[in-house]
């Protein structure tokens, strides 16, 4: 494989990453303004939370931590 084969494989797992991170938002999203709109955010935010396993949600932020790049 030559170099621009490498490049172009890398840049396609990139945008499948970048694809699933844009799904995964969105997806938040939407619940949240159905959260909103229901009138009981606070309640079925709670209620989310709470089905979420903490020890999850830890490994899930870290993952996430891993993977955001922050450049200035």
């Amino acid at each position: 494989m030559d170099e621009d084969e490498k490049l172009i494989i890398q840049l396609r797992k990139e945008i499948r990453e970048l694809e699933w991170r844009l799904r995964a938002v969105e997806k938040e999203q939407r619940i949240i303004r159905e959260d909103i709109l229901s009138g009981e955010a606070m309640e079925r935010m709670k209620k989310r939370l709470l089905n979420n396993p903490p020890e999850n949600i830890i490994e899930l932020k870290k993952k996430i931590d891993n993977q955001i790049k922050i450049e200035i």
